[in-house]
């Protein structure tokens, strides 16, 4: 984060650190965050700059709620965002890929709303409770097969 702070800084970025910082700004920085309807309602564009991550959650939120995001590409991050086309997905040790990926948003807006479109059409076919309930209710019937139960009566 101070890496990223500085860079702010250096660019003439106007920034803050919620909830640390509460004030209007043209990038707000946040940590761990309970009500991320509220906080996606205000968003353009959700960047996870994260060096280590299993299957960032927050980036299924962002693209169900239509935002385009960047990452960085640890853990789960390939499983959930589509490079170059629900989001950018960067090196994670490559600050300058990742600002030049959050500056190709912050430039075209037509470009958040196609990539926002397509996240949520991704989120929406992938994640949404509908599907979850119709696959796990096919595994546990195949593990019925498998265990030879007569559940069909």
């Amino acid at each position: 984060r101070p890496q990223m702070e500085q860079e702010f800084a250096d660019a003439g970025i106007d920034y803050a650190y919620h909830p640390r910082d509460p004030r209007e700004a043209t990038a707000i920085c946040t940590s761990w965050q309970t009500d991320m309807d509220v906080v996606l309602s205000g968003m353009d564009i959700v960047a996870l700059t994260s060096h280590n991550e299993g299957t960032p959650v927050s980036l299924i939120e962002a693209e169900a709620a239509g935002k385009p995001v960047v990452s960085t590409n640890v853990g789960g991050v390939k499983d959930v965002v589509t490079d170059n086309q629900t989001g950018y997905i960067t090196d994670p040790d490559d600050a300058d890929a990742f600002a030049e990926a959050l500056l190709r948003f912050i430039e075209k807006p037509e470009q958040r709303d196609y990539f926002g479109k397509h996240g949520r059409e991704f989120a929406l076919s992938h994640y949404s409770y509908q599907r979850l309930v119709k696959d796990m209710s096919e595994y546990y019937y195949e593990l019925l097969d498998k265990k030879g139960v007569n559940y069909k009566d």
